[in-house]
């Protein structure tokens, strides 16, 4: 803060508040059956090589559609995505037993991917000692007097073998030393009585210490286990701290050593063998996670995951290390079953991806037989309130007969417009050079949706847009069966003459039919992209005081970002009061608000709404024809 008292001119900086920026909206996620890779992990790709990477190929027998959605999103536009694998494989695993209770498990090592190709992995357990022979240090040096708190020693380097928190033994008392003064030891209390011409020494270890030196301290740092051995006494110590060659322990010493006694560490080593005989070894770990050889941050194996047991044992170190272990197979690992995928399953992946924030569209293109699994979809991403769901309906289904596409329509609710279900199926060239097959259209059309938001923006509608990939569709509908579905929100894709890609020819969602609102697509996702938006850009808010520059800040933040909206197109009105508004003020503040700790803002849009049906009136005038668009 200035100091305001002599006269002058001061410039004071202010924090500016940030902008807000807008967020994206085309990251998509996949949940689907795959060839391989984890079960239940939303996996971050963004080309069509990562995903073979992680996932595989195409799977054709039977024929499961994740992989088909996954290229024609890419293929379409689409940037990034977040694939979900859902499967009934297990992962094959190995319990290492702890070192004093064989009936306890130490750690669990996992196969990386599912199914029984982790059961040719094999592990082995090596015990290790990074500290094999060191020994507790012990100095002496003869010939030394002391009056008071000060020791004198015939040189400075005798002196400098001692170091400040050393136990000393003083012709048979025993004192701290509190530093190293030259040739002189200052002790931190006074002795009761004046030594001459006595040995001075390291004192012998005794019940309480905290500290002692080493004559091997490389290898020791902090979470070390050490084992201090002389004659009959034993005793393990945890390293709290390093200073050169003094070690601090987390608890006090309990025995009594008439010796010197002599240290070993106890570490374990990890051996994972490939199916091709390949070795990886992993030496010298820990079970303390503030080791640097912490076996989590070390073991960074390719092939399994290390890892504790749900209820870890309650073994002391060393005894909680794993037990030395011949390499041993891993067990347990089972491939996928096609028909055993369920609800469950998906269930299980849609909590998963609650933890991914950036998701903004979601498909589940293998879930097309399962209505269930699609409505769960659709309240998943209601939940969320940050993402939209892109639904198939089924290929063989008659688009009107009971038992159709408006029968399945029925069974996808969503008051506010959370979904979009289309119809018919695409057909593509079959990848394996077998002529083609039918698809389903979600992955493709989340790949539209990010084409078309870049190019003209959130606002727009994904449709009158040509789906790249795909060359027909498998039923061609006429305007009446068309009219049917799109009424009640089922999007179609259409072939036109003169355009040998299909073409998007819808831009519903499953609101119903009365709530108008939340009819169409765009306006759907760009209340979701404004709120996300708000969100992400007031996040500065929280914690300010509450008061009246807070709300003008507030007010004026908004208020050029959603000036930005309108003049992108988003909002409807000639003036940017007739496109939104913007109130935080005492109206909508009270103090009893305030006194709840809440900022409350109102806002309103004009959103922008598709030209679903253009109308054009001609009519007969006396100079000849008059044209009207309605």
């Amino acid at each position: 803060m200035p100091d305001y008292r002599a006269p002058g001119v001061y410039v004071e900086e202010l924090s500016a508040a940030g902008p807000v920026s807008g967020v994206g909206t085309s990251t998509a996620a996949f949940i689907g059956p795959a060839l391989r890779g984890p079960t239940g992990q939303p996996t971050k790709i963004t080309n069509w090589t990562q995903f073979t990477a992680q996932f595989g190929d195409y799977i054709n027998a039977p024929r499961r559609y994740l992989a088909h959605a996954v290229r024609g999103f890419f293929d379409n536009g689409g940037g990034v995505a977040y694939v979900t694998r859902v499967g009934t494989a297990t992962r094959a695993a190995l319990e290492l037993k702890d070192r004093g209770n064989p009936a306890a498990t130490a750690l669990v090592v996992r196969a990386r991917e599912d199914g029984p190709a982790g059961n040719a992995i094999k592990v082995a357990v090596r015990a290790a000692q990074v500290v094999p022979d060191a020994k507790v240090l012990q100095v002496k040096v003869e010939g030394a007097s002391a009056t008071g708190d000060v020791v004198t020693l015939p040189t400075a380097d005798d002196a400098r073998k001692f170091a400040p928190g050393d136990l000393v033994d003083v012709g048979g008392t025993v004192a701290e030393v509190s530093r190293v003064r030259g040739r002189e030891l200052v002790l931190t209390a006074p002795l009761a009585a004046p030594v001459d011409n006595k040995p001075v020494r390291t004192a012998d270890l005794r019940p309480g210490q905290r500290r002692f030196r080493v004559d091997k301290p490389k290898g020791i740092e902090r979470g070390t286990v050490l084992t201090l051995k002389h004659e009959a006494v034993t005793e393990t110590v945890i390293v709290e701290r390093v200073s050169g060659d003094t070690v601090e322990i987390g608890g006090a010493l309990t025995g009594t050593y008439a010796a010197p006694p002599a240290v070993t560490s106890s570490e374990f080593s990890l051996d994972v063998v490939a199916p091709n005989g390949v070795l990886t070894a992993f030496d010298n770990l820990s079970m303390d996670p503030r080791h640097s050889r912490h076996f989590a941050g070390v073991v960074a194996s390719p092939l399994v995951d290390v890892e504790l047991p749900a209820e870890p044992g309650l073994q002391a170190p060393p005894a909680n290390l794993p037990v030395a272990k011949a390499a041993t197979a891993l067990a347990g690992g089972t491939a996928d079953r096609p028909d055993g995928v369920d609800a469950t399953s998906y269930e299980r992946a849609l909590a998963a991806l609650e933890r991914v924030g950036d998701v903004t569209i979601v498909c589940v293109p293998d879930a097309v037989t399962l209505p269930g699994v699609q409505q769960k979809v659709v309240e998943h991403c209601e939940k969320m309130g940050d993402r939209f769901a892109v639904l198939d309906a089924p290929d063989a289904a008659s688009p009107l007969a009971a038992g159709g596409v408006l029968d399945r329509r029925e069974l996808l609710t969503s008051d506010r417009g959370y979904a979009a279900v289309y119809y018919p199926w695409l057909v593509i060239a079959d990848p394996a050079g077998r002529g083609t097959l039918a698809v389903p259209p979600s992955g493709h059309l989340a790949g539209v949706y990010a084409r078309s938001d870049a190019r003209q923006g959130v606002h727009k509608a994904p449709a009158n847009e040509t789906v790249t990939g795909a060359s027909g569709v498998t039923r061609a509908l006429d305007v009446a069966e068309q009219g049917e579905l799109n009424d009640a929100g089922v999007n179609v894709i259409q072939t036109f003459a003169g355009n040998a890609r299909p073409v998007v020819w819808g831009a519903r969602t499953t609101a119903p039919r009365h709530e108008t609102a939340w009819r169409y697509i765009n306006v759907r996702r760009l209340f979701l992209f404004l709120e996300e938006s708000l969100r992400e850009g007031l996040r500065w808010v929280v914690f300010q005081p509450n008061d009246l520059s807070l709300r003008k800040r507030v007010e004026r933040t908004v208020g050029e970002f959603l000036t930005r909206v309108w003049t992108d197109g988003a909002l409807f009105g000639a003036t940017a009061d007739e496109a939104f508004y913007v109130k935080v003020d005492d109206e909508n503040n009270p103090a009893e608000v305030r006194d709840l700790g809440r900022l409350v803002v109102d806002i309103g849009v004009a959103p922008v709404r598709p030209a679903e049906f253009v109308v054009i009136r001609i009519g007969m005038s006396q100079g000849g024809s008059q044209v009207r668009e309605g």
